[in-house]
């Protein structure tokens, strides 16, 4: 049986169960009301159409006599056992907006940089000037070259060396430093310019200059963050949708949105195996719907439906699911070691971003909350590749202080963090000035960095070119399949309600047109309780002008209250029934008033006897 002919049987039952006892006498005749166009939906059994009471006519007059029974027993749970198949019929209306996974990018990040810097080789390890790259040797590398574009000059590559460069093989040709690094390598001042640097910068002389999880964090807090596809903290946001199409909705998800240029290239589909074949979803929910018996007085009996929890305290949901629970939500089937087939990409500004020279010009206040100048490069938008830069190099200098001289302080001096200037802004002591202007180092980085993504004059490629998308393959995700089991249940207890009011969330069309029903009260006596406007489904007219149960045929004396010490329900007229023999005056939906003569055998009875005639009719 498929899971919505389980929900169906389910739902079916639990009508039979409520309404039992109108067996043999005016037993409803059931009707199927179809779900919304497009709602996966079982279609549910309901006992009439409840839009308007029927035009009965003139009130009958000969007295009718009736029997409501309380219904006692507990309601069967609800349990699904689905394949992949039956979760998409049963929950695929709601499976983009069901959220079941908010994955730190970190994780895929670090994996992801991996995999770019070791795309055309590892040799820029080693402490020699001018590694060899060879893309041609891996698959990301190789996917680099285009038609007329050989792997050495895409940008790709350019980024390929970004993250690889390190104080043995920068290129400082055409920036502000070449002639530091020129004078310090010829009279081998210091060791040389590479030495120079890594002193300066407080690193070895093979460590990348911008760190690897600097980047990271910065991708994350910078060009993923900001994207309206994920949380605020930059989590992204996997659906059980995303999961049902192996992923393949994430290009759209994190492309281009409310201004932001996107995470992933939208023309690539995204591929990633979340769910074996053998895979299986086991959910056991506690119904919280109540079926009554009650009485239409110008129909006869039928049934109200409400909610409550097993204490009969009023419910908010149908369904009360824990999928905390090990034994209510179970899934089986998931991928040990996901991964996941991208395409990333970042855009760089349309501009040479230059960094801000100098200390009178202001320069050492420079930073991403009081950017100085125009064309700070605290003023482009966060996701630009000079800006995630700039933040990952300020993240990693931004404590950085120190001062070496090289022959005498007269010759070369190189003063970070000093002379009252703030930590990791640097002074180059050089010969008739011919270093670079004073800041921030990661201002100098980024000059750096962009020089090496252009060339000396944009010599290898013009600003605005320069923007990176690389498909990386089998990258892992960041998180095991039994990590992903569990780290789905908290994220589906928040969103509970929304799941139980779409599988159930239309019971009450199960309901018939009563004015009132018999029920047990928190406290367990039985009560007549009045039909109140939160009994009726979304959107139907509530038409009982005086609700409620009243001493006269006039409605002057009411005998009901919706506060009756003892109940926890404050919203409906109740009466509690007593034994012997009580007559009482309601009127109904439209406006007819009736005696209800009810006949109570003893406190606590789960039965009680009702007459029903007109109030006219004495």
């Amino acid at each position: 049986m498929s899971a919505r002919a389980r929900l169906r049987a389910w739902a079916m039952g639990l009508l039979a169960l409520g309404a039992g006892g109108l067996a043999g006498c005016e037993q409803p005749e059931l009707w199927e009301v179809p779900p919304p166009p497009g709602d996966a939906r079982p279609p549910l059994p309901t006992t009439r159409d409840m839009q308007a009471p029927p035009d009965l006519g003139a009130p009958a007059t000969a007295p009718r006599r009736y029997t409501l029974r309380l219904n006692s027993e507990p309601n069967p749970p609800l349990v699904l056992d689905m394949s992949r198949e039956e979760v998409v019929a049963l929950l695929g209306a709601i499976a983009d907006d069901t959220v079941i996974l908010e994955l730190d990018p970190l994780p895929l990040l670090r994996n992801v940089l991996a995999a770019v810097k070791s795309a055309c080789g590892v040799q820029w390890r080693q402490d020699v000037a001018e590694p060899r790259y060879d893309c041609d040797a891996t698959a990301l590398g190789r996917s680099f070259t285009r038609p007329g574009v050989p792997w050495q000059a895409s940008p790709e590559f350019a980024l390929v060396r970004l993250l690889t460069m390190t104080p043995a093989n920068v290129i400082v040709r055409g920036t502000s430093i070449e002639f530091m690094q020129a004078l310090s390598d010829i009279a081998d001042i210091g060791g040389g310019f590479a030495q120079i640097l890594a002193d300066t910068l407080q690193i070895p002389r093979t460590q990348e200059i911008v760190p690897s999880e600097a980047v990271v964090r910065a991708l994350k807090d910078h060009l993923i963050a900001p994207h309206p596809g994920t949380s605020p903290d930059g989590r992204l946001l996997v659906t059980l949708g995303d999961v049902l199409a192996d992923m393949a909705p994430l290009s759209e998800k994190l492309g281009p949105a409310g201004g932001h240029p996107g995470v992933l290239d939208p023309a690539f589909r995204p591929r990633g195996i979340i769910l074996t074949d053998d895979f299986r979803m086991r959910v056991r929910a506690q119904s919280r719907i109540r079926v009554f018996e009650g009485l239409s007085a110008a129909l006869g009996r039928d049934v109200a439906m409400g909610l409550e929890t097993p204490d009969r305290r009023p419910a908010t949901t149908p369904l009360g699911f824990d999928f905390t629970d090990p034994d209510d939500f179970q899934l089986f089937g998931l991928v040990d070691a996901p991964t996941v087939d991208l395409k990333f990409r970042i855009l760089e500004h349309p501009k040479f971003v230059p960094a801000c020279l100098g200390v009178e010009a202001g320069c050492t206040a420079n930073r991403p909350q009081t950017p100085v100048g125009d064309e700070s490069v605290w003023r482009l938008d966060r996701w630009e590749l000079e800006y995630v830069v700039a933040f990952a190099a300020m993240t990693t200098y931004e404590r950085l202080v120190h001062e070496q001289c090289y022959v005498s302080c007269r010759v070369a001096r190189v003063a970070v963090g000093q002379d009252g200037l703030p930590p990791g802004f640097a002074d180059f002591g050089v010969p008739f000035d011919l270093g670079p202007a004073a800041q921030f180092v990661w201002e100098l980085i980024n000059e750096v960095v962009q020089v090496g993504l252009h060339g000396p004059d944009e010599s290898d490629r013009r600003e605005g070119e320069a923007n990176v998308a690389f498909t990386v393959t089998d990258i892992p995700v960041g998180i095991t399949g039994a990590q992903a089991a569990e780290a789905v249940r908290p994220l589906l207890e928040r969103q509970s309600q929304a799941i139980s009011d779409f599988l159930l969330g239309d019971f009450r069309a199960n309901a018939g047109p009563v004015d009132f029903y018999f029920r047990r009260g928190s406290d367990g006596r039985p009560v007549l309780q009045f039909l109140a406007p939160e009994d009726l489904p979304p959107g139907q007219r509530y038409r009982h002008a005086q609700p409620g149960f009243f001493a006269d045929a006039a409605l002057t004396q009411k005998v009901s209250a919706q506060a009756i010490d003892g109940l926890a329900n404050t919203t409906h007229e109740k009466w509690v029934v007593a034994p012997g023999e009580t007559p009482l005056f309601i009127e109904d939906a439209a406006g007819d008033r009736w005696q209800i003569t009810v006949f109570g055998s003893f406190p606590g009875a789960p039965t009680v006897d009702l007459e029903v005639r007109p109030a006219e009719a004495r």
